[in-house]
């Protein structure tokens, strides 16, 4: 058998000389914002008060000027332009309120503190980099061009961050509370109706599939509440339930029972700093004062005043930062669980917990996804349209909590079947309600995970969720090294521990994997550079290729089994130029899959159309149906194994590979095709022709096949002689070609035919060299054949416990490779065994199992077989009337087939059966 492009950055596309001018619209309001800042800049008294205020109000007037200065990538600073606009507008306003209350620096909310100070630090740099664009000139543009972008791309990013904060009301609403705190003195115990309603979690309406995990936490909160509050963290990918479940355990009737309105939940999603962490948790326990020392005095008498338990959701955002800013975040969450009155539930996307804190074991395992019943249970709480259509998308997002409620959400409007029709288009982009929110899009919430601190810290992570979005079975980890080696400049080991780190792939089994969603958004979004999707293409289509008797080669195909059928199945989708090399590999790859028990068609379906719309070799085409039709025969569809064997052999005499070893060897494989259907005069005829055909070929290989098939059908008929043979002269044409898997062929063969011949010795010396060279040819359903045997020999030398091993080692072979012909010729024999033992009901069980594979064998001589050995058992049983209905449909097999040896030897239990009912009916 034949052996078997770099991504440009979002900005690369831009023209560096794009002059496109930034709209009217926000011209205009950049030009009322110049004005604000201007004024405020103006404001001494102020600006000596808070040193921020002066500064940061020039830099941003100042940068704000230069917009029509710049010389190059005025486009992509246009957006950053407006974004500035907008922070300066919310900066007015804070200065305003400053100003209007009188406030001074040590009297600004911490988080306001650190705000600024960034703030004003970015903005120096973005000014800075801002006057490199108004004097490049020339050349140095291009030269200059990846770092003033990348510049671009980082404040663009940094002024969004901003924005976020201030969009969140988060500065305006300290800063107003701040102001009431200093017109009204509240003593720290006292807690406003407001905050506590804010604080108070409400309890989830929709809650399915979380039981274990919801009583797991209870038990942890209340083992040794009274000496060790618990400390716990909820893990997981975004979209799993994590809030859903914190939120359940805050409402638990116990919990209730015993916190009471101790009960506080801290949403962290707009906190990036753990002075920000410090006031949230200071409003939410009613106790917010200025300055962090007085905030922190205050916080901790309010925690040690009574028992609570504290919820920090989305805890992922203060914490993921910068080392700096995680540390002091892991410093203040130490400090607060510490305390022995208060106990601690985060909630986190990922798989790692914060350091510092001691944890409470056994530590919760991050949240998978539902189980089918959970998932149903939602859409129909959600809907009323569940329906089989609802079933498929369930089953195509992997039962994901966000996924299945934002479907059942949209099916409220649009029908399941509709929905399923959008999914098969845009996949996760259908699951979306709207609006740019985690808990409303699902691409937003897996973008989120995919912008974390973690995944901008380690450029190689993002690359390598590209790579393993590709291979719908993952990474192996025997395979690390080698994709290492592939990809070459990925750093695979940290890449991979902070995709884990981040939940963006699981360790399933031994295999890295991504779940189905995150896979569809990052093949979507084109996380795959070229470079590296071509250097996989190569990988894969190589591997394909490989001689699989080899067994390093095979222990790769097999590890890399489904993720090479992905990649063919790509490239037959893509502009993939080596047609033939393609092609080639596809057929070398589904004669590998058959010997591991998969007989799906899709695969060389698709080939043989992709053959006839590129106008391929006839050759190709069939070779294409040639392993088709052997697809067929083995996974036990004759009818169709016999039209394809037919189609290639006729397209071989309709053209110039007439009369070839191609030619000669469709013949071959046409002829086992009939065996396998018990047509032996048919099969008989075509090998004969194979075999006057193959003198004009040379070929000793495809001549060894054919007197192969000859000598199988010569036992078949009886004429053991010429079988052995036959046998022979094709073990030596095999034995030149130096192929195993047809030397391992022979010995089987002819260690059948020495049974027949009751030459018992030769015969288990023949299996046993026929195990030897499949087992280095790889071939499992062989070596299952060749266990066959040996039991068969073992029975014949009335060595039971030999035999009953043999046909189990054979059985389990057999199911590994999924053929169900051989499975029944296991069972048979596994029937005759426990016949001899009389152990009736063991053989009675083996002989039904051996007909239904039959069956699905589509083998009626095998059926035949094992009706015979039933039929047997009953004579055992002297149910002598039911043995002779069993015996007789055998014998009408045997004749049907044409079979000599088993219909004389069944009619001799046929005349036991009918001599036995005749002595009871004279008795």
């Amino acid at each position: 058998m034949p052996s078997r492009t770099e991504q440009p950055d979002s900005v690369g596309n831009v023209d560096p000389a794009s002059s496109e001018p930034i709209s009217g619209r926000v011209d205009v309001a950049i030009g009322a914002v110049e004005t604000s800042l201007a004024a405020l800049k103006e404001v001494s008294s102020l600006a000596g008060k808070i040193p921020y205020i002066s500064p940061i109000a020039g830099i941003i007037l100042q940068a704000l000027k230069m917009r029509d200065d710049v010389k190059v990538y005025k486009e992509e600073w246009g957006a950053v332009m407006e974004k500035l606009a907008n922070v300066g507008s919310v900066f007015v306003n804070v200065g305003e309120m400053c100003q209007a209350h009188d406030l001074k620096e040590d009297e600004l909310p911490p988080g306001l503190r650190d705000i600024l100070r960034t703030l004003q630090k970015d903005l120096d740099g973005m000014d800075d980099a801002l006057q490199r664009c108004v004097d490049v000139r020339g050349i140095k543009k291009v030269l200059l061009r990846t770092d003033i972008l990348r510049k671009v791309k980082q404040y663009d990013s940094k002024l969004s961050n901003v924005l976020q904060v201030f969009q969140a009301n988060l500065i305006l609403s300290l800063l107003t509370q701040l102001i009431q705190e200093r017109k009204v003195t509240t003593h720290p115990s006292e807690r406003s109706q407001t905050t506590e309603f804010i604080s108070m979690p409400s309890k989830p309406q929709i809650f399915f599939g979380r039981d274990t995990e919801l009583a797991q936490i209870i038990h942890m909160i209340f083992t040794n509440i009274g000496s060790h509050p618990a400390h716990i963290a909820i893990l997981g990918p975004g979209g799993h339930g994590k809030t859903t479940l914190a939120n359940a355990v805050l409402t638990h009737d116990r919990v209730q029972e015993y916190f009471g309105r101790a009960r506080f939940f801290i949403p962290c999603e707009s906190i990036f700093s753990s002075g920000a962490l410090l006031v949230e948790l200071a409003k939410s326990l009613g106790v917010f004062r200025s300055g962090s020392d007085a905030s922190w005095s205050h916080i901790h008498a309010a925690l040690v005043a009574k028992e609570c338990i504290l919820c920090l959701d989305n805890f992922e955002s203060p914490w993921d930062q910068d080392s700096d800013t995680k540390h002091s975040v892991e410093q203040l969450l130490s400090r607060i669980t510490e305390l022995q009155s208060i106990t601690v539930l985060i909630t986190m996307r990922g798989t790692e917990r914060p350091a510092r804190t001691q944890w409470t074991q056994p530590n919760l395992p991050p949240l998978q996804t539902l189980s089918h019943g959970a998932g149903k249970q939602i859409w129909q709480k959600i809907s009323d349209t569940y329906d089989e259509s609802a079933e498929k998308l369930l089953n195509a997002v992997d039962y994901v909590p966000l996924a299945i409620d934002l479907l059942a959400h949209l099916s409220q409007v649009t029908p399941p079947s509709l929905l399923w029709k959008e999914w098969c288009k845009k996949q996760t982009g259908i699951l979306q309600r709207g609006q740019a929110h985690k808990l409303l899009n699902v691409e937003y919430s897996i973008q989120l995970s995919i912008d974390s601190g973690r995944m901008k810290a380690n450029p190689s992570a993002k690359d390598l969720l590209g790579v393993l979005s590709m291979l719908p079975d993952g990474m192996h980890i025997k395979q690390v090294d080698k994709f290492e080696e592939i990809l070459g400049d990925i750093e695979m080991h940290s890449g991979l521990h902070v995709l884990q780190q981040c939940s963006l792939i699981i360790m399933s089994g031994e295999r890295y994997q991504t779940h189905p969603i995150i896979r569809h958004f990052c093949n979507k979004q084109g996380f795959m550079s070229p470079r590296h999707e071509a250097s996989l293409k190569e990988f894969y289509i190589t591997l394909a290729s490989s001689h699989h008797q080899e067994a390093h080669d095979y222990a790769e195909m097999v590890l890399e089994a489904n993720n090479t059928k992905a990649m063919l199945f790509g490239l037959l989708q893509s502009n993939y130029e080596g047609h033939t090399r393609l092609v080639s590999a596809i057929i070398n790859f589904t004669w590998f899959h058959q010997t591991i028990g998969d007989f799906s068609d899709k695969l060389i379906s698709q080939t043989v159309d992709f053959v006839k719309q590129k106008h391929g070799d006839t050759s190709l085409l069939v070779k294409c149906l040639q392993e088709w039709g052997n697809l067929y025969r083995f996974s036990g569809n004759i009818e169709g194994a016999k039209h394809k064997m037919q189609q290639a052999e006729s397209l071989c005499m309709s053209s110039s590979y007439q009369n070839t070893p191609l030619h000669v060897e469709i013949l071959f494989q046409l002829g086992q095709v009939y065996e396998t259907a018990d047509a032996l005069n048919e099969a008989k005829a075509v090998y004969e022709k194979a075999s006057e055909l193959q003198g004009t070929s040379g070929d000793v290989l495809v001549e060894g096949n054919c007197l192969y098939g000859l000598g199988r059908i010569y036992r078949v008929l009886g004429k053991l002689n010429e079988a052995e043979a036959s046998l022979k002269r094709a073990l030596e044409l095999h034995q030149a070609a130096d192929i195993a898997l047809s030397q391992g062929n022979d010995y089987c063969l002819l260690g059948h035919t020495y049974t027949d011949m009751r030459k018992l010795d030769e015969a288990e010396k023949c299996f046993q060299k026929a195990l030897e060279f499949h087992k280095t040819a790889n071939n499992v359903l062989w070596q299952g054949n060749d266990h066959k045997g040996l039991g068969d020999t073992y029975s014949s030398l009335e060595k039971f416990s030999e035999a009953e091993a043999s046909y189990q080692k054979a059985l389990e072979l057999h199911k590994t490779a999924n053929l169900p012909y051989g499975q029944g010729q296991d069972y048979e024999g596994l029937g005759r065994v426990y016949l001899e033992l009389h152990k009736l009901d063991l053989a009675d069980a083996s002989f039904q199992n051996a007909i239904n594979y039959y069956g699905a064998a589509q083998s009626s001589l095998g059926q035949g077989y094992a009706l015979n050995g039933l039929g047997r058992v009953l004579m055992e049983r002297s149910q002598f009337k039911e043995a002779k209905s069993m015996l007789e449909k055998a014998q009408n097999i045997f004749e049907e087939v044409q079979d000599p040896r088993w219909t004389e030897y069944n009619q001799k239990f046929l005349n036991n059966a009918v001599s036995k009912m005749g002595k009871l009916s004279w008795k």
